[in-house]
């Protein structure tokens, strides 16, 4: 008798295996597609901040460029002054040591201009605006409001999001953009 009932526990115990094991497939095969939307968020995601951060950090670069320097043209070839080409280069620059290519961006043809705002654009999208013509309202100590001379520098990338795809979502940005304003250094010209 000892030997039958052992025989049929061990047969049950493989039948209640084998729908174990049918169930946690199920599961898995449930939970494995959210699972893995979001790592592909978490990566989206990531890698947008990381770009966002590259963005910032060059346009802090420009900006540092244009505000300790005065907007002279005595040894450019261009119309572009030498300092607004400087920080061009510089972002250029620094977006390939980043591993992002914006070469586009030619330092000495910008797509649009006025007295004191230069605008670069790329076919991508991509932008690159200078503004030496900004101003910043700081307070001074006797509490009297104080106009500053300053540089707005507004780097912007497009963004192709993966996430995007399978949310069938519009609302997530196309392009991330970064806005640095620095006092001017030296005079407004």
């Amino acid at each position: 008798m000892s030997r039958r009932r052992t025989e049929a526990k061990r047969r049950r115990r493989e039948r209640g295996g084998r729908g174990a094991r049918g169930a946690q497939l199920l599961e898995l095969s449930l939970a494995l597609p959210v699972l893995m939307l979001l790592v592909a968020g978490i990566l989206d995601f990531g890698s947008t901040f990381a770009l966002k951060a590259k963005l910032t950090n060059a346009s802090r670069e420009a900006a540092r460029i244009v505000v300790s320097t005065p907007l002279t043209n005595f040894n450019c070839k261009s119309s572009v002054p030498c300092p607004i080409q400087a920080a061009v280069t510089a972002v250029v620059n620094y977006m390939g040591n980043a591993g992002v290519d914006a070469s586009c961006l030619d330092p000495t043809s910008p797509s649009s201009s006025t007295a004191l705002s230069w605008t670069f654009t790329c076919r991508n999208g991509a932008s690159l605006e200078i503004d030496r013509g900004a101003v910043v309202v700081a307070t001074s100590s006797s509490g009297a409001s104080v106009y500053v001379p300053a540089t707005r520098v507004t780097f912007g990338w497009p963004v192709q999001w993966k996430v995007a795809n399978f949310l069938r979502s519009s609302r997530l940005p196309s392009v991330v953009s970064a806005v640095v304003t620095m006092a001017n250094l030296t005079g407004s010209s």
